[in-house]
């Protein structure tokens, strides 16, 4: 028996100050009822419901504000007004919706957000974030003995196809990802766009960042950056890939800029670059510049984290993936 698509007003927004991943709980709603055509303007998607085989989408959002917002997430969960949920079954909800976008990876606290923003003061069509992605490359979700695996994949394809046709019905919007899903991108990135960016930092400094921010101890910390690696590896062997680094993006961002335009076949002007450089681009969020005071302890753990990366075992992990250039600052 065919699903229906159901959709429910939203009562109660949680969890709209932390940067924690999307799920269905993030709202309490009116009971479901039967989705109507009126109900689908300004649909944009916004987590999958594993539970229940289905994918969820939030009404009622501004969506040039969700492209503007640091993260995409965070922005649809404080501003939706009505959830829909669409059986995995039905497959993508816009007509002939089949574009993928361009994909934004990086381990994270190296300036995606920052790129992020510099693309919406082009005018290039983009978000921060969505974590239908987030959730479809989750160790479970990748495991590859998961039976729903490509059940999954297939979802949140469907789901990056209503969002590119919600954000520009015309060219690829670029999305910009969680870290975490540089551990499977190959469950993400589509035939029909195989251009991705890869954004990084030097290792030193990325592990002072991440430290600070996330508080992870030196075993988390250096497998999160092995992993963005081994993603990293992955994309570059598959597809057409730009490395852009956060070091060159600050020592000189017209000619960061420039390339990644010429990538693009978009226009990135000086004023854009200009006025981007000078912006919070975490502003507004739960990682906004001060919001996390630094724990005591955390040199301590900086040097471990050191240690670790250049121990033995941990540079013939890194030589094996091939992919070094991503660690030079």
């Amino acid at each position: 028996m065919a699903r229906n698509i159901t959709t429910a007003d939203i009562r109660t927004a949680h969890r709209t100050e932390r940067i924690a991943i999307s799920t269905p709980g993030d709202f309490s709603t009116t009971p479901a009822r039967p989705f109507s055509r009126a109900d689908g303007d300004g649909l944009l998607p916004y987590c999958l419901d594993f539970l229940r085989r289905r994918s969820v989408y939030v009404g009622g959002v501004d969506a040039n504000g969700a492209q503007s917002a640091p993260f995409y997430y965070l922005y649809l969960r404080r501003n939706a007004a009505r959830v829909v949920s669409v059986p995995w079954e039905h497959g993508a909800l816009a007509p002939g919706a089949a574009r993928a976008p361009i994909f934004l990876f990086s381990p994270g606290r190296c300036g995606s957000t920052l790129l992020s923003r510099l693309l919406s003061a082009a005018a290039i069509a983009n978000v921060s974030e969505p974590d239908f992605y987030t959730q479809a490359t989750t160790a479970i979700a990748a495991e590859p003995f998961n039976p729903f695996r490509g059940r999954i994949a297939e979802a949140a394809a469907a789901m990056g196809a209503d969002l590119a046709a919600a954000l520009d019905p015309v060219q690829a919007p670029v999305v910009k990802l969680r870290a975490e899903s540089c551990r499977a991108p190959q469950l993400l990135v589509r035939e029909s766009e195989k251009r991705t960016i890869f954004m990084t930092r030097g290792f030193e400094s990325w592990a002072r960042s991440n430290g600070r921010t996330f508080r992870n101890g030196p075993q988390k910390t250096v497998g999160k950056y092995l992993t963005a690696m081994s993603g990293y590896a992955w994309v570059k062997r598959n597809g057409d890939c730009l490395l852009v680094h956060y070091e060159r993006l600050l020592a000189d961002p017209p000619a960061e800029a420039a390339s990644l335009a010429a990538f693009l076949g978009r226009t990135i002007s000086a004023e854009a670059v200009s006025s981007t450089m000078k912006e919070d681009s975490q502003g507004g969020t739960p990682l906004k510049r001060g919001a996390r005071p630094d724990l005591p302890g955390w040199e301590r753990r900086f040097d471990e984290t050191m240690a670790l990366w250049n121990s033995a075992k941990v540079r013939r992990a890194r030589a094996a993936l091939g992919a070094e250039e991503l660690c030079t600052g």
